[in-house]
């Protein structure tokens, strides 16, 4: 047996801790079991804390941004010791699928991500596939690498936007997720990047990110850009950004959208303006986020605003709701 404590969304509204002695199962010859160090609070995570997630309703346990250290590894497994610092691939693929054939592994249908379909990294053991796990340095603090998974979302965004269109850029909205593609977009060589953004704080912490020129909304004039990335993807950021592209020019959509949403299509087909979307990631991207992380050309300095202890979780989860809130961390271990 042993003492497994976890995070869990009982109701809808209500964050509660458990702790409860398990069986210690055996692992399968793929398997590795972690002990998560800290967890991140995502915004998707707040949607099902909501009850507003299109894959996911409480009672649940969340969580799929974490680091982590290997407590066991099992007798098939390679590359990956006891004692390695993990990032862990929330992605639970089927591995059968034609998309998983391809590689394609975000594109798994139906999506078995922890934290929604597949049980979430909100605990302090866990058991996940081999293939999962990216091993990071050990000389990267675990605060920081607890970033890992949003620079990963960042940098798959970037490698879908067309090298052209990262000429110009214009990106909408400068939470975790913009601020991250701020430096995606530097890193990986984009031209003059402009971020709009409401909280005076969020533009300046862009501007010392990477960003050429920050704005509020309704600041920029007529001017368009060859490439638009839209992290909001509410029915007035969509417009601006379809708007605000040039001929010829690409939309990516990285924001989770609460429905339907409409786009001018007319302009969109006649100027032949792309409009292409994000979803999550691929194990290179975990890969190349763990080495900007770990040679410091992407900076968690200001990113991470809080970090609660596990027995604190309500009140973390009410801190990342708030809107000066960037990453809010819950420590798991002890």
């Amino acid at each position: 047996m042993s003492t497994v404590t976890n995070v869990l969304f009982s109701s809808v509204g209500v964050v509660d801790v458990q702790t409860a002695d398990v069986p210690s199962v055996p692992l399968s010859s793929d398997e590795v079991r972690i002990a998560p160090q800290y967890l991140g609070i995502c915004g998707s995570d707040l949607h099902v804390l909501a009850g507003g997630h299109p894959f996911a309703q409480p009672p649940t346990i969340p969580g799929h941004e974490i680091c982590a250290i290997v407590t066991e590894v099992g007798p098939g497994v390679e590359g990956v010791s006891q004692g390695d610092h993990v990032v862990v691939d929330p992605i639970m693929a089927c591995m059968q699928c034609r998309a998983c054939k391809a590689g394609r592994f975000n594109l798994c249908e139906p999506p078995m991500v922890a934290g929604f379909r597949a049980t979430g990294f909100g605990q302090t053991s866990h058991v996940v596939p081999a293939r999962n796990v990216h091993v990071a340095p050990k000389s990267i603090p675990m605060k920081v690498l607890a970033f890992a998974e949003p620079a990963t979302c960042a940098r798959h965004c970037v490698t879908r936007m067309p090298s052209e269109a990262r000429e110009d850029v214009l990106v909408i909205g400068a939470g975790t997720i913009g601020l991250s593609v701020v430096q995606a977009m530097r890193i990986m060589g984009a031209g003059r990047i402009t971020v709009v953004e409401p909280d005076p704080d969020k533009r300046a912490l862009a501007t010392k990110l990477g960003a050429d020129r920050v704005a509020a909304p309704g600041e920029l004039t007529d001017e368009t850009f060859t490439g638009v990335i839209d992290i909001v993807c509410a029915q007035a950021t969509l417009t601006e950004a379809c708007t605000r592209v040039v001929a010829g020019g690409t939309v990516v959509c990285m924001g989770v959208p609460t429905g339907p949403r409409e786009i001018p299509l007319g302009s969109m087909q006649r100027f032949e303006r792309d409009l292409l979307c994000t979803g999550m990631y691929l194990p290179a991207d975990f890969d190349e986020a763990i080495a900007w992380l770990a040679d410091g050309r992407f900076d968690t300095t200001g990113l991470i605003t809080d970090v609660f202890d596990i027995k604190d979780a309500a009140a973390a989860y009410a801190r990342a709701a708030e809107q000066t809130s960037i990453k809010v961390l819950i420590k798991l271990a002890n």
